[in-house]
């Protein structure tokens, strides 16, 4: 497997490491594209200095795996951070073929029993040369998005929905898109994955106490605007029970039908209550009118009945 290690931790938290006290480590496996890299090395090493700072010596090394199928091979033994922006090299795939693709994957992944966390893709694109190609861009990052919650709830994986605590700030203010080039997007997303991680992911490495230390000092250094844990937008559906509960946003814009579906498809599995899919129908009412409403349920029945095209 190639992978490529980085020593995620800053020199003033080396210096603490004692040759008496050997360190707990909390490996981190990230399967992300080359821009997002130093995202996931400041979340480590943010990780680490809370952690440090709870108590005792603690360690968060990064290993950069290909791809998905090289990151099942020893993703055991660690925190896998994956990002769906990689997908969007296979602009040109068919849409069911990356779909079967990722769930096949994310299964294999999950048999691991590692903690995965899938960061979804913050929605702004901007206007470039080619209009065809980014509305292209637009739709394959909706369907992605739309699908990281499809992945969650069925392999277990934890949603970092960068989509979200990003869209809340605005990619304008930022200056960035959602490729997360510039320092204010790489600084927030850094958080918010480090963030992710503590409150979701190290039961199998470190106590509660631990968890909540770490997590205390991560949200001290933030500015309390930019990464609301409990802020709930409208268009929300939430993942999850008591500490691991989520807020992870769902897309509606050109894939209406595609959630239709999908909410239809939670409730017959028993995924989703009745109360939470009548909600949702509730909102697009709101948003469209009876008709628009009646038109995306019908269309959305009928899909679930024919199944996967």
């Amino acid at each position: 497997m190639q992978v490529d290690r980085v020593n995620s931790l800053n020199r003033p938290v080396r210096a603490q490491v004692s040759a008496m006290e050997p360190a707990h480590s909390v490996p981190i496996l990230a399967v992300v594209t080359a821009a997002e890299r130093p995202i996931v090395e400041a979340a480590a090493s943010l990780l680490g200095n809370a952690l440090n700072r709870a108590g005792s010596t603690w360690i968060c090394p990064c290993t950069f795996a290909r791809d998905l199928e090289d990151a099942a091979k020893t993703a055991d033994t660690s925190v896998v951070v994956t990002s769906l922006l990689l997908q969007l090299e296979r602009l040109d795939t068919p849409w069911p073929e990356v779909e079967r693709d990722l769930r096949s994957r994310y299964g294999a992944l999950a048999e691991s029993g590692a903690p995965i966390m899938i960061c979804t893709i913050l929605r702004h694109v901007a206007p470039g040369d080619d209009p065809k190609r980014t509305s292209r861009i637009r739709r394959r990052v909706r369907k992605l998005n739309l699908l990281a919650t499809e992945l969650s709830r069925e392999y277990g994986a934890f949603i970092i929905d960068l989509d979200r605590i990003l869209a809340d700030i605005g990619a304008r203010n930022m200056e960035t898109d959602y490729r997360l080039a510039g320092a204010t997007a790489a600084d927030v997303a850094s958080k918010a994955v480090a963030l992710s991680i503590v409150m979701n992911a190290l039961d199998g490495f470190a106590s509660v106490e631990f968890q909540d230390a770490a997590r205390a000092v991560i949200e001290s250094n933030r500015p309390a605007a930019l990464l609301p844990t409990e802020f709930k937008p409208l268009n929300v559906i939430v993942l999850g029970e008591g500490r691991r509960k989520q807020h992870v946003a769902t897309v509606v814009a050109e894939v209406e039908e595609n959630q239709v579906e999908w909410l239809i498809r939670q409730v017959i599995s028993r995924q989703l209550s009745l109360g939470q899919a009548y909600q949702k129908l509730i909102q697009a009412f709101r948003r469209r009118g009876a008709r628009e409403t009646a038109t995306l349920l019908m269309s959305g029945i009928r899909r679930s009945i024919r199944g996967p095209i």
